[in-house]
């Protein structure tokens, strides 16, 4: 049977690990998140490979752990940076590998999110609260041709296990 993957995108805050590690379980899947595999592969975190390196430099990084996903012999259910599917043509690498998910969400919701989560968001960690929700909503607007891409959409305001499930059943 071939293997399957699935890779959640979306933008920072909109829940891909969270959705990401449940939908895992109820479908028997593995789980990796993609900033962990390269974190692991490149020995530091994302935040410092940014400002080490840079992000043309993290995004070439990144492509190359997105391609080493097709060696995994189990299921998968792969969690992206918000980042990922806009860069070096990995949308079609992804949907070559598995089905694509974009899990939307509101810039408000997205805000709220990335002020409560504990990672640190190289991206927009120098926007003054006040302005985060303006230049979210800004650069979700960019990404969005990328997101609009996906196999499967669904909304995260109210979305339930049980409604990503049916979706791969």
């Amino acid at each position: 049977m071939e293997t399957k993957h699935i890779f959640l995108i979306g933008y920072m805050g909109c829940g891909k690990s969270y959705w990401g590690k449940r939908l895992a379980d109820s479908l028997n899947f593995d789980f990796v998140d993609l900033d962990d595999l390269i974190e692991n592969r490149e020995v530091m975190s994302i935040p410092e490979i940014f400002k080490k390196y840079g992000e043309s430099s993290f995004r070439k990084r990144e492509q190359k752990v997105l391609l080493s996903i097709g060696e995994l012999k189990n299921s998968t259910i792969i969690s992206t940076g918000g980042g990922a599917p806009c860069f070096h043509d990995n949308m079609s690498v992804m949907s070559t590998m598995g089905r694509t998910l974009f899990l939307e969400a509101h810039p408000a919701i997205l805000k709220q999110n990335i002020l409560k989560s504990d990672d640190e968001r190289p991206i927009v960690k120098a926007i003054p609260e006040e302005e985060l929700e303006a230049y979210i909503a800004n650069h979700l607007k960019e990404r969005m041709p990328f997101y609009q891409q996906a196999q499967f959409k669904v909304n995260v305001k109210g979305l339930e296990l049980s409604d990503l499930v049916d979706l791969f059943k």
